[in-house]
């Protein structure tokens, strides 16, 4: 979006809850002109009215890791289907991932993602370029040219470079540019034609298995090279007990390291993928129920500093086949706000939500946080806390299908999501 939508409304009742600002309370707020006033603005004008009591407002959230397959992937998802999705998730930002065909690893690219984004997305979407020349580590990508043509950060996600010397060099060049680097911890090898978690539900399979010793050397590799270098890297989609013990040891040692978790590692595990279900192979894999007990105790400790949708959409024909020549990844973008509150378990799970998926990821990439104080721009989420409802992909917004959550029954709902003053999506009927 170009410009802040102009639409005024009001939203009467709901609890405000924002850790960063200090904002606990129930009031109501007044959007006009896209910004937010907790007091009645002088006006003889009358808005259409919202009311949301028993309801939860927290600040913009944004997802850090969200694969758009535009352009490329058209019949997986396009930027408004995308966007469309992540507003009925309650995201009000999105970080699309480099991936796409061709690969963002240059500034035409990155201005034809743009153009698309300007005519069609329905909230703000934020883009990252490659870290090497398609993603494939041998080469440095343009990082200078990235950053002047908008990027926010650079990573080779779903990818790491292999050579480290390249790895090295390039984090060293995206710190000239003032650049954070996300890195998808995987060693290339060890991953290769790897199809689920390497444990003896794959072997009764007959699936090759992911091990955990994977992603544990590439997130010691990022642990020594941020130390040596001095420079912050953030780690994306973590998923073994393994690694939430490093980044502790790290953290302990004021090592500039940050981390994410995916909702789906944090309510699933590899359980989903009995009868070969290949809407649950998803990348990195899902692992057993210590290790996901081991990520759940990393987020609320604060060793794990962010949580993400991990949203990868494949068109039905390219997910319907045998478990080992499907890809690896699946739609979360309408269900990983509510999963990760799930997960939590607490009583009010809000304020870590709005600290993981709204404060700390915008930390990451060293943008203006978003709050609920009076005059911010409006960005925000309403949660309907303990409205249940059945997931049901079908009647989603993404063109793709493939989530391991199809039929789940959900115990909080998304009632609105707000971004840059717009009204992305709503499911509550107003009074004029």
């Amino acid at each position: 979006m170009s410009k802040i939508y102009t639409e005024n409304f009001d939203l009467l009742g709901g609890k405000l809850i924002d850790p960063y600002s200090g904002i606990n309370k129930i009031t109501d707020i007044f959007i006009r002109k896209g910004r937010i006033y907790h007091s009645i603005p002088k006006e003889k004008a009358s808005y259409k009215t919202f009311n949301i009591k028993g309801q939860i407002v927290l600040p913009g959230l944004l997802d850090l890791r969200t694969h758009s397959k535009v352009p490329g992937g058209g019949k997986s998802e396009t930027i408004e289907s995308l966007t469309r999705a992540a507003a009925k998730g309650g995201f009000s930002s999105i970080l699309a991932m480099p991936n796409t065909n061709p690969y963002s690893d240059n500034p035409a690219t990155i201005r034809y993602i743009q153009d698309r984004i300007k005519q069609t997305s329905k909230i703000k979407v934020l883009l990252t370029g490659c870290l090497t020349i398609g993603s494939q580590g041998e080469n440095i990508a343009p990082l200078g040219s990235l950053k002047d043509v908008g990027v926010v950060a650079v990573t080779d996600c779903p990818r790491t470079s292999a050579n480290t010397e390249i790895f090295t060099n390039a984090i060293k060049y995206a710190q000239m540019f003032g650049l954070p680097v996300i890195d998808f911890p995987q060693d290339s090898f060890l991953t290769s034609n790897r199809h689920a978690h390497q444990s003896p539900l794959s072997l009764k399979m007959g699936v090759a298995g992911n091990p955990r010793l994977a992603e544990e050397l590439a997130v010691q590799r990022a642990i020594l090279v941020a130390k040596h270098l001095g420079f912050p890297i953030h780690l994306s989609s973590i998923s073994s007990s393994g690694s939430v013990s490093l980044i502790a040891q790290a953290k302990d040692a004021n090592i500039p390291i940050t981390s994410d978790v995916s909702g789906h590692h944090l309510l699933l595990t590899e359980d989903q993928i009995r009868e070969y279900n290949t809407n649950a192979k998803i990348n990195p894999p899902l692992r057993n129920e210590d290790d996901r007990l081991a990520l759940l105790s990393g987020l609320k400790n604060n060793i794990l500093d962010a949580c993400t949708s991990s949203h990868e959409p494949y068109a039905e024909h390219l997910k319907n086949v045998e478990f080992d020549k499907a890809p690896s990844g699946a739609t979360g973008l309408e269900t990983a706000v509510l999963s990760v509150m799930e997960a939590i378990g607490e009583k009010e799970p809000f304020k870590t939500v709005a600290t993981k998926m709204s404060t700390n990821p915008h930390k990451i990439l060293g943008l203006e946080i978003p709050t609920l104080q009076e005059k911010s721009i409006a960005n925000f989420v309403v949660i309907n806390p303990g409205q249940k409802w059945i997931y049901d992909p079908n009647k989603g917004e993404s063109l793709s299908k493939n989530s391991p959550l199809i039929k789940h029954e959900f115990s909080n709902s998304i009632s609105m999501t707000c971004s840059e003053g717009n009204i992305a999506f709503e499911c509550i009927s107003a009074n004029n």
